[in-house]
């Protein structure tokens, strides 16, 4: 009996590969390790923060950025862009409507930024400022920086009238919100591709994938150039192309192979890119992708326990940098390894607060082919040079 055709939103048809697919694997469902990898690249985030924050940036104190140039959040930041871009493809595909995957979105990344926002503006702020309260709350920042953060579409908005203006990381109240526009552009950018896509007739998949191969390859490209060249903003081609690496996995899903031996090649070639600096931004690119999914899927065991858990990087995320900031200026002789688990402590505290009360209420409100599907909390943090320099 001959084989049904691929749905619409199916990824490009291809010859079964050998061993395990990255398409076998996804088709497990939940029996995946994302929560794991993100809770992880989460407290990466919070670990490399901690350097600048008790030392100030132009310390460059954090290990890895000494040793490659690169800091562990913004290791971390990359790992949340690629299984974004592979998930939220995922999703819509699923979908394959985008009023749907637009109020998917929505529902992932908004319903948590309220309670954040009013922490550190109705909190925070009158407890930290240096003006006086009724000045405090009648400054019209106080009340853009609420709105501004839990609406996040229109950007972002990181000063509170008086607030930590006298510590290492001067007037950040939340720096780590500015990859959230970035991430909401991107979900933006590969809507409309499929959308357009879809618009010319038959075989949107193949299209789909044609494209996105094209574009991913253009980034790329556009990566490497704009750090050569030192382009100020060459973040933006690393955050557009990490995203959308991640999606054309999805697309190819059935074409990639995933296997220790693959794997061993890539965390040694990436090892020696760390031995020999000056080659780690033309080697780490390419391959951080292979390897957060293959963490994401082929490790098993016990591990795959902490589903159970919950979902907390998105809670980590929003709330560690207000948290780290507010234990610094209570407490300057903070060494930068108290920091971190003090910080530690009290930021996974919030968000295991954000995910009960907050995340997990919303995400019961998605489409329902959308919670047939494992998705994922996409909102990397950002390392700290960019933190301070959006």
């Amino acid at each position: 009996m001959s084989a049904a055709p691929p749905a619409a939103g199916a990824p490009i048809p291809a010859p079964r590969a050998a061993g395990r697919t990255l398409g076998e694997l996804f088709a497990r469902g939940h029996d995946n390790n994302f929560n794991l990898l993100r809770f992880l690249a989460a407290f990466g985030v919070l670990i490399s923060h901690s350097y600048p924050v008790v030392l100030g940036i132009k310390a460059n104190a954090e290990p890895f950025a000494q040793r490659i140039g690169y800091t562990l959040g913004g290791i971390a930041v990359d790992v949340f862009f690629v299984t974004s871009g592979f998930l939220v493809t995922a999703s819509l595909l699923r979908l394959d409507d985008i009023k749907a995957f637009t109020r998917a979105r929505a529902l992932r990344i908004l319903p948590a930024l309220l309670p954040m926002a009013l922490l550190c503006a109705l909190v925070i702020g009158p407890w930290f400022t240096t003006e006086p309260l009724s000045h405090y709350f009648s400054r019209a920042d106080t009340w853009k920086f609420i709105v501004k953060n839990a609406t996040i579409v229109t950007g972002w908005k990181d000063k509170l009238p008086g607030v930590f203006d006298d510590l290492p990381l001067a007037h950040a109240v939340n720096g780590s919100l500015w990859t959230l526009p970035f991430e909401i552009r991107c979900y933006a950018a590969v809507a409309a591709l499929w959308f357009l896509a879809r618009r010319l007739g038959s075989g949107t998949a193949r299209r789909f994938g044609l494209v996105l191969a094209c574009l991913t390859g253009a980034l790329l490209l556009a990566f490497w150039i704009a750090h050569r060249v030192d382009y100020r903003h060459w973040h933006t081609f690393r955050l557009f192309f990490m995203f959308a690496s991640g999606a054309l996995f999805q697309v190819a899903r059935e074409r990639v192979p995933m296997n220790h031996a693959i794997a061993a090649v890539l965390v040694l070639a990436l090892a020696a890119s760390v031995v020999l600096p000056a080659g780690f931004f033309w080697i780490y690119p390419p391959v951080v992708g292979y390897l957060a999914l293959y963490a994401a899927y082929v490790p098993g065991g016990v591990l795959r326990q902490f589903n159970r858990l919950g979902d907390y990087s998105y809670g980590i995320y929003i709330y560690a940098f207000p948290v780290q900031q507010s234990l610094i200026a209570s407490f300057p002789s903070i060494t930068v390894a108290q920091l971190m688990a003090a910080g530690g402590a009290i930021t996974l505290a919030l968000a295991m607060l954000s995910w009960h009360l907050v995340e997990k209420r919303a995400l019961r409100r998605k489409p329902r082919r959308a919670l047939e599907f494992a998705d994922a909390p996409e909102n990397p943090p950002p390392s700290q040079g960019e933190a301070a320099s959006p």
